[in-house]
């Protein structure tokens, strides 16, 4: 009997050491449903836009935080990958088009720059030529619009008149620096259009002194009234001068008149 009580004692005992997987209470199954999101990580962003950087980093994000019961469809992912190839040739592509931007308004600059300077060159080019036929007409008679007259010691000065349409007796009025006037003579006949005549071959009463004059042309029909005809200034160019860098020719003694403006030069 006392070893009947002891068998049982021990295999009391070692049951409790000889438990089974199926003795044990069930483990705790993990809860079915999305897993809960982590806490958002702070990415990097463009104030201009998303980057590239950003978008791969979001993309990489969103793979690792996915619901394993239910990850990302094949399709979807594709889809993304597309949108960020997409994304990615166009961010090339307008980098491409700032570089050409860039190179056009850079080239854009050096047009206008090249233009400003040869137009300045070629404006000091027609300066220098212009000046160099200034100083050509030196000691040659200048035609200008105008009416001043210059006598010289023999009693010569050159007028230079257009009659336009009119015909008849010319007459020459010749008018001192005050205004008066001070000789007139009668020109033979007068043929319309345009016309030079040398004070020193009319007879001035009284004489003309030498020195400069203004004048008048007047032209008369069958006795008819006289009319008054276009009068030029003709004198001898004595000098050049410049002013804001324009060749200014000198006509007698003072009389000053841009290059510009002569219609004639004469020997």
């Amino acid at each position: 009997m006392m070893i009947s009580a002891a068998r049982s004692s021990y295999n009391s005992y070692s049951s409790m050491f000889n438990t089974t997987a199926a003795d044990q209470p069930p483990a705790a199954e993990p809860p079915v449903g999305p897993a809960e999101p982590s806490a958002p990580r702070d990415l990097p962003t463009n104030p201009n836009g998303m980057g590239r950087d950003e978008f791969l980093k979001m993309l990489v994000a969103q793979l690792k935080n996915q619901d394993p019961l239910n990850p990302m469809d094949g399709k979807d992912m594709a889809a993304q990958l597309a949108q960020f190839s997409t994304v990615e040739q166009l961010l090339k592509m307008n980098e491409s088009l700032d570089a050409q931007k860039s190179a056009t308004a850079e080239m854009k600059d050096a047009i206008v720059s090249l233009e400003e300077t040869q137009n300045e060159r070629a404006d000091e080019l027609a300066q220098l030529i212009e000046g160099q036929m200034a100083m050509a007409t030196v000691g040659k008679t200048g035609v200008t619009p105008g009416n001043n007259a210059w006598v010289d010691k023999e009693g010569n000065g050159t007028l230079v008149v257009d009659a336009g349409s009119l015909s008849g007796t010319g007459r020459i009025t010749m008018i001192n620096s005050k205004g008066e006037a001070v000789g007139q003579a009668i020109v033979g006949a007068v043929k319309p259009g345009q016309a030079s005549f040398n004070v020193g071959d009319y007879e001035f009463d009284p004489p003309l002194e030498p020195g400069q004059y203004t004048y008048k042309f007047d032209v008369a029909k069958d006795g008819g009234l006289y009319q008054s005809a276009t009068t030029y200034t003709a004198g001898r160019i004595t000098g050049m001068k410049y002013e804001n860098g324009n060749p200014i020719l000198i006509i007698g003694d003072s009389l000053s008149v841009p290059m510009s403006q002569l219609t004639q030069i004469r020997a």
